[in-house]
C-alpha cells in the first residue's frame, strides 16, 4: 500500500488485520481488548518521511501471513487460558533480566539463578517455572513489539526501549533453571 494512501484505506488495512486475527475471540476476554487497541491507528501526516516509512513497515507487517498467524495464536491462547500462570512482576523482569542481558549473564549460569531469585517467588516448583516459561515465550514476540513501536512513531511519540529481549532472557533462564 502506498504511503500516500488515504486515512480510510490505511484504517481498512488495520481493521482487516484485527478482524482476521481476532475472529471468534470472545469480546469479554482480556485479549479482545488488545485487539481493539491494535485497531486504533493514529491519524498521522503521511507526507512526513519518518511516519511514511513507519506506515510502510506497519503495512508490510500486518500483510505478512506469518505475523498474522502469530498474533492469532496469541489471541486464541489468551482467550482460551483457564489456568493462571505463576505470578511474577513484569517490571522486575524488565529491570533484573534486562540488566542481566545487558551484562552478558548467560541464562543457564549460576548468576542467572540469582537474577531469577529477584523476580520469582521463593521456592517456585520446576513445573510452575516451565508453565511460566511457556507463557512468557508465547506472549513475547519482537514483531508484536515492533507493531506497537510503529504505532508510537505514527502518533509522533518517541518509542520506548525494546522490552521483549528481557522477557526472552527470562524465559530462557526459567527453562535452564527449571
Amino acid at each position: 500500500m502506498e504511503e500516500t494512501a488515504t486515512r480510510a484505506a490505511r484504517q481498512r488495512l488495520i481493521d482487516e488485520f484485527v478482524d482476521e486475527t481476532f475472529a471468534g475471540v470472545d469480546p469479554g476476554t482480556p485479549g479482545a481488548g488488545i485487539g481493539e487497541r491494535m485497531r486504533r491507528l493514529p491519524d498521522f501526516d503521511a507526507e512526513n518521511p519518518g511516519r511514511a516509512a513507519a506506515w510502510r513497515e506497519l503495512a508490510g507487517l500486518v500483510g505478512d501471513p506469518a505475523f498474522r498467524a502469530r498474533v492469532r495464536e496469541m489471541a486464541l491462547a489468551g482467550a482460551a487460558s483457564t489456568e493462571e500462570p505463576p505470578a511474577y512482576d513484569g517490571q522486575a523482569v524488565i529491570t533484573h533480566a534486562g540488566q542481566a542481558l545487558a551484562g552478558g549473564v548467560a541464562p543457564g549460569s549460576a548468576a542467572a539463578e540469582e537474577v531469577l531469585g529477584r523476580i520469582l517467588p521463593a521456592g517456585l516448583p520446576p513445573g510452575d517455572r516451565a508453565r511460566l516459561a511457556d507463557q512468557v515465550e508465547l506472549f513475547s514476540d519482537r514483531r508484536v513489539e515492533r507493531y506497537w513501536t510503529l504505532f508510537t512513531v505514527l502518533a509522533g511519540d518517541s518509542p520506548a526501549p525494546a522490552l521483549v529481549p528481557a522477557f526472552e532472557w527470562f524465559a530462557a533462564a526459567l527453562r535452564a533453571h527449571g
